[in-house]
């Protein structure tokens, strides 16, 4: 706990007992900050799952990002820390596993807390019970609000139902994949040799999967840039010409021939992300597209490439899936460069 009265609770070895902990606290009116030393894009992807949930109906919550751990010990916060071996925190997700079971493990935290919140009763606010049902996630849930054992139980299945279905998902999208795979990261070790980089971009959680894939890119010596991180940028450009500008408009500015774009998106869909990708194959770059729902629009849009599709109608599952999927991209695309081949940002940790 903050400030070292007990210790962290580790999220993805107790995910139960941690979302307990994480309901009760934001029914006690905290909230939740969340560092990552290194990989910033967890933590802001943790933010942006519970301030504005994509599932409908749930409950948006209060969290944010910190740059340290300087709310640690303060009556105001919970703290989850991602990585930062010894830092004081009340929840932990350790680093020392690959990125896929890191985002596993906070999207079954934000999961379980929705229905946790669902049992005002049992986590200590009637504040929860005006609530939209989310039975949807857990249709088995009993709502017994004098039995915690049995919630408790009920939320342990669940959760070990969830990363069995998120491991399945991953493994099938792997293989079915394979030959999109193994072209896109030819095209992006091509263009880096080329003397080219990768141009990423997304919306929401969605933009922090396209950062995430630049810090792993890097990691590797393969030059790249988010075109989400900049948020000056993104939203002078939303604000003078329209959200579905932000990233072709930068295209304009930063993209050269040869470059690579990469497009991150749960549903396909996004219409800035398809107008950035028509963009982008008119000025000379090849595109990569990463969706779910089947593929969406990217499926069906010639200017996208190569296309890596997950299978499935389920957010968190897509972005876990896309998560292995991008491991895979990034390993498959430094295979391809040789070791003084790349002009590469600083790598990340």
């Amino acid at each position: 706990m903050t400030g070292g009265s007990q210790p962290a609770i580790d999220c993805g070895r107790d995910p139960v007992e941690a979302a307990m902990w994480l309901a009760r606290a934001f029914t006690s009116g905290r909230r939740l900050c969340v560092w990552a030393p290194g990989a910033p894009d967890h933590a802001h992807h943790v933010a942006v799952e519970f301030v504005h949930p994509v599932v409908a109906g749930t409950l948006p919550l209060a969290a944010a990002v910190a740059e340290s751990e300087a709310v640690a010990g303060t009556s105001e916060y919970t703290t989850l820390a991602i990585g930062g071996n010894g830092v004081a925190a009340d929840l932990f997700i350790s680093t020392d596993q690959p990125d896929t079971a890191i985002v596993l493990s906070y999207h079954v935290l934000w999961e379980l807390v929705q229905v946790a919140l669902e049992h005002p009763g049992l986590v200590g606010s009637a504040a929860a019970a005006g609530g939209d049902s989310t039975g949807f996630l857990y249709p088995f849930l009993d709502a017994a609000e004098e039995d915690e054992a049995s919630l408790r139980e009920s939320l342990r299945a669940s959760a070990g139902a969830k990363v069995q279905e998120s491991e399945r998902l991953a493994q099938e999208s792997l293989e079915s994949n394979r030959a999109a795979l193994a072209q896109a990261g030819a095209a992006i070790a091509q263009a880096v040799v080329a003397g080219g980089r990768v141009l990423t971009m997304g919306n929401g959680g969605s933009a922090t999967d396209a950062a995430r894939l630049v810090r792993l890119l890097r990691a590797r010596d393969v030059p790249a840039e988010s075109l989400s991180a900049d948020y000056a940028v993104a939203t002078a450009l939303a604000n003078d010409l329209g959200a579905e500008r932000i990233f072709s408009r930068q295209l304009d500015a930063f993209a050269r021939p040869g470059d690579v774009l990469v497009g991150c998106s749960t549903s396909g869909a996004s219409r800035n992300l398809l107008a950035a990708f028509e963009q982008a194959a008119a000025m000379g770059l090849a595109t990569v597209g990463i969706s779910g729902y089947g593929g969406g629009s990217f499926s069906g849009q010639a200017s996208v490439h190569h296309n890596l599709v997950v299978q499935s109608m389920s957010v968190h599952r897509i972005q876990e899936a896309q998560a292995a999927l991008m491991s895979e991209l990034c390993r498959r695309a430094a295979a391809g460069v040789p070791a003084s081949g790349g002009r590469a940002s600083e790598a990340a940790p």
